[in-house]
């Protein structure tokens, strides 16, 4: 469990960053501090059903039923997050931007 919670805990800190900018690339001003809000309220909102569901199901049905349900919804998040993406290449290509990465800003290892 320790492991996992890591693995998540790495994820999660790099879905934040990505969410992050892809919302400052959609909103301006004081949209941009509503958004925040609200991605965050969301992000809160979905711990706490997690937190109340899957004890709640573990109970009466089987853990690995809870288990399942968490990995639906893993699996539900992945291909939102895939439909962001592809939102931001339709955008970014509409909006004629090239996504390139300035070279001082690579990732070097050495």
């Amino acid at each position: 469990m320790l492991i996992g919670r890591f693995i998540f805990g790495l994820g999660g800190e790099c879905q934040f960053v990505c969410k992050s900018a892809i919302i400052s690339n959609w909103f301006k001003g004081r949209e941009l501090a509503f958004a925040f809000g609200v991605n965050l309220s969301f992000s809160r909102l979905g711990s706490v059903v997690a937190g109340l569901i899957e004890p709640y199901v573990a109970k009466n049905h089987s853990m690995e039923s809870a288990l399942w349900i968490g990995f639906i919804f893993c699996v539900f998040s992945w291909f939102c997050g895939v439909g962001i993406v592809c939102c931001e290449i339709y955008a970014d290509k509409k909006d004629g931007k090239k996504a390139e990465i300035p070279e001082n800003e690579k990732f070097r290892c050495a």
